[in-house]
């Protein structure tokens, strides 16, 4: 039929529909965003967690290490104490000369 000689009511019947169809369509499009943004979200969470864990791992392995040179040294020490007394002699001969030069600084002319 002519859409001019549609009766008030069958245009008002084709707005309602145009009106619904509109509806539906946003209500698709909202759906498709929330589950788009769920999924950001999802991925989010999930990228958190791995990179929560990774940290975890490399922390626990650094403590490990550190447990083991501790255990090491201890027994280094132990069995060896003179041996033990004069390195860290030597080493802190070594750190107190660096602090010294780096605090006197360089001020010669």
């Amino acid at each position: 039929m002519d859409e001019l000689n549609k009766s008030p009511d069958q245009v008002a019947d084709d707005a309602r529909q145009v009106g619904k169809d509109a509806v539906d369509k946003a209500r698709g499009v909202a759906s498709d965003a929330k589950r788009v943004a769920n999924d950001a979200v999802d991925t989010g969470r999930t990228y958190a967690k791995d990179a929560v864990n990774a940290a975890g791992k490399k922390i626990d392995a650094a403590k490990s290490q550190l447990d083991q040179t501790a255990q090491y040294l201890t027994k280094a020490i132990n069995d060896e104490p003179v041996k033990a007394v004069l390195i860290t002699a030597a080493l802190s001969a070594v750190v107190t000369a660096l602090l010294i030069s780096a605090v006197r600084g360089d001020n010669r002319y």
